[in-house]
């Protein structure tokens, strides 16, 4: 029985349809109107080209290394402009395994960028790309890359999140090879050279041959940022490692053709522990690289690329001219250890200003792509409220801090004061630390408001990273909000142990607010108001430490942090509490009357908005168009927000999900269901048809191949050789939708 309690609370009951995400609200920002303001922000951002509405010009697929969010921005420049638009509506066909970091390369040379990404044992995965209707969808090819050396059992091509290999055509002979750190010790590189030209296969091929284990015959240095040359040989691993002592495993790698009628592959080269880039030209061919030059402080013409930490850099035509430019980032992700690396500049601009003969870089801007969007730091915690009582729903933003070279990451609050209409919001910046609350050097700042004293006035209770929380009394002589001061630092004593996220709600009905406290470890603390109307109390011995025996962790990849981060609110006739998670997902339970002091609520949903928000998401939740539907802001690690909602936004106009029909919206029926050898999908809408349909166990373990049923409106699936139990299907169509359906197996 136990056992059996443990599935269910493992297994995504119910998924309701997914929200709108809203794109045009405008956020004003010194006058200037963001071009997209509702990305959710970056901290690890990793670029590659990529022609998502297959126009012929080269799109950009962003992915957040730190935030494990795929995202498609459409090019909207011309010839020397670079300009880039948001375009949710293609993120629903990126695959929803990418992990840590992603990147594309087109292998196969079909004119669709393919998927390369890191698995969680430390793999690499391939995603292939194809056409369909209404954009690009992708199915999973490859689980990993295997290599071999004559006489020894194949082997993966080993890398990790702090890693990113070359894969591209390094000897120039058509295929896709694969340039790694060496797993001996990370300072010499692997070539595995792709056999698919030389053994005749097909362009789908990627099976490799570990030709050195000693590319380019240089070593990098394990006591500083630079490299030695004519340091080691291939196949003789005795002259390197070694003798160099262990090194820590961390390297980004970039191939160009520094020489550009040259076919020969010369590096980029970031390094775990270093600001600096490094430039390293191969002089030999493509089959023998030679390594001749090293310039540790790229690009030393110029001015050298300095980004803490552990820049990496990525090619992309930026602006449209013809010549591949740079974009470097910090690779170092903000998501194991906070406050690492740049959190807000996060993209240095290097614009290709070669001769016909070489490339050459010339540093343009630290902000040119980040100006544009909403972003606070590490970790984003909106929050709405209406703060100068005025009837339009502002915003203030917590977050864990903002990063700072001479010192640790300060946290502040944000102000967003909305100066739109009832009907359309727009947001313009008013402050970047609200009252100041820098000055008093605490971290993870997550704000919640409520009038705690009787007075009439909204109070602010704000959560920290070391778990506790403190009291900001509104001494506003009025009913609008006035926080000269800390009233009164860790309230209470109240401590959840790590990242406090607070939320003010009167739980039990008694006419006093409570606190609902989220924390790292995954629970739900709830604090029940023992005081009175103008003086409340709280003890940690009346705390229920498991609220709703709440769980939003995740089994399957191992995170066993939650990150909970509660909101709670009336709907219809029911209590319900929403919950950010680790993961990203948002949680919906039925609070039970009866449970508040122990017990377990029901779970409703797991996926309330249908697609991720990036690692550790929080919710707020409010009607800021005043159409009787509900719109969700959300953060998350990345630093930024993004708005969904229960109605369609389009045009200005706003109607109800349930009253668009044809293109706008489609559904998903499996039947039977339950069943025992095969189920049948379909989809509602005569415009929509499969891209790719993959089931899952609740372990979250993917249980078959993905099927990508031809293009069709219908897809008949066998069930015949899985065990009896539950499972998720979750599949997308042509119009970039996604769904999920719980299938029940029977035996």
């Amino acid at each position: 029985m136990r056992k059996i309690r443990f599935l269910l609370l493992l297994l995504p009951l119910i998924v309701s349809a997914q929200k709108s995400q809203i794109e045009g609200i405008p956020v004003i920002r010194g006058g200037h109107s963001l071009q997209n303001p509702w990305v959710g922000g970056y901290n690890n951002p990793v670029f590659s080209p990529l022609d998502i509405n297959q126009d012929g010009l080269m799109d950009l697929f962003v992915y957040d290394k730190a935030g494990w969010k795929p995202q498609a921005f459409i090019n909207t420049g011309s010839t020397g402009v670079l300009s880039y638009t948001y375009a949710p509506r293609y993120d629903y066909m990126f695959p929803r395994e990418l992990r840590d970091w992603a990147v594309i390369r087109d292998y196969n040379r079909d004119g669709v960028g393919d998927i390369f990404a890191l698995t969680s044992n430390s793999d690499i995965m391939v995603y292939k790309g194809y056409r369909t209707t209404y954009g690009l969808g992708y199915t999973r090819i490859y689980d990993k890359l295997s290599f071999t050396i004559p006489g020894f059992q194949p082997d993966h091509i080993w890398t990790f999140m702090d890693n990113l290999p070359i894969m591209q055509d390094i000897d120039h002979d058509g295929d896709l090879d694969v340039l790694a750190s060496d797993i001996a010790g990370g300072t010499t590189l692997n070539f595995y050279q792709n056999q698919a030209v030389e053994g005749g296969m097909d362009a789908d091929s990627l099976v490799f041959l570990r030709m050195s284990n000693c590319w380019g015959h240089f070593i990098e240095n394990s006591n500083d940022c630079g490299v030695t040359l004519a340091a080691c040989k291939t196949g003789d691993p005795g002259t390197h490692p070694s003798q160099q002592g262990a090194r820590h495993q961390g390297g980004a790698l970039y191939g160009i053709h520094y020489r550009r009628h040259s076919p020969v592959v010369s590096l980029l080269l970031a390094d775990i522990y270093c600001n600096t880039l490094k430039f390293l030209e191969n002089r030999g061919d493509t089959s023998e690289a030679v390594i001749t030059y090293a310039d540790s402080i790229f690009p030393r013409y110029d001015r050298p690329v300095n980004l803490p930490l552990f820049p990496a850099p990525f090619g992309l035509d930026a602006d449209n001219d013809g010549y591949e430019d740079l974009f470097v980032s910090p690779f170092a992700s903000n998501a194991y250890q906070p406050g690492q690396s740049e959190d807000i500049k996060v993209v240095q601009y290097y614009h290709n200003i070669g001769n016909d003969s070489l490339e050459k870089y010339h540093y343009v801007d630290d902000s040119i792509f980040m100006r544009e969007i909403v972003d606070v730091g590490t970790e984003a915690h909106p929050v709405f409220l209406d703060y100068d009582g005025d009837g339009l729903m502002d915003i203030v933003i917590g977050n864990y801090g903002r990063f700072r070279s001479s010192g640790a990451s300060k946290s502040s609050l944000t102000l967003y004061h909305n100066i739109g209409l009832d009907t359309m919001p727009a947001y313009q910046e008013v402050s970047t630390d609200w009252y100041g609350l820098s000055a008093y050097n605490l971290n993870g700042l997550f704000p919640a408001f409520g009038d705690m004293n009787g007075d009439g006035k909204t109070d602010m209770v704000v959560g920290d990273y070391t778990g506790k929380i403190h009291f900001f009394k509104n001494t506003s002589a009025t009913d609008t909000f006035r926080f000269p001061s800390l009233t009164q630092q860790n309230w209470f004593n109240i401590n959840v142990g790590q990242n406090a996220s607070p939320f003010i709600y009167d739980v039990n009905g008694d006419s006093l607010p409570d606190l609902v406290i989220g924390s790292r470890s995954n629970n739900i603390q709830y604090y029940w108001n023992f005081g009175t109307r103008t003086n409340p109390l709280f003890s940690r011995d009346s705390v229920n430490s498991f609220f709703g025996n709440v769980r939003v962790y995740d089994y399957h990849i191992g995170l066993l942090p939650g990150y909970a981060a509660p909101a709670i609110r009336q709907e219809d006739s029911m209590l319900v509490l929403y919950s950010g998670s680790q993961l990203g997902r948002t949680f919906k339970f039925r609070i039970i009357p009866d449970s508040l002091r122990g017990g377990t609520f029901q779970l409703l949903d797991s996926d309330v908005m249908g697609i991720s928000a990036g690692l550790r998401s929080t919710i707020s939740i409010a009607d800021i168009n005043h159409d009787g539907h509900s719109d969700y802001l959300t953060g998350n690690i990345r630093g930024g927000m993004m708005l969904f909602s229960d109605s369609y936004w389009g045009n200005g106009e706003q109607v109800s999900l349930a009253e668009v029909t044809g293109p706008a919206m489609a559904s998903l029926q499996v039947y039977p269901n339950p069943a025992r050898d095969k189920i049948v999908c379909r989809l509602s809408a005569t415009d929509a048809r499969f891209t790719y349909i993959q089931l899952y166990d609740v372990l979250g373990h993917r249980v078959n191949a993905d099927i990508a049923p031809d293009m069709e409106q219908e897809a008949a699936i066998s069930v015949s050789g899985l065990a009896a139990g539950a499972y998720v299907l979750h599949a997308a169509d042509t119009r970039c939708r996604t769904y999920d359906q719980k299938v029940i197996i029977l035996k």
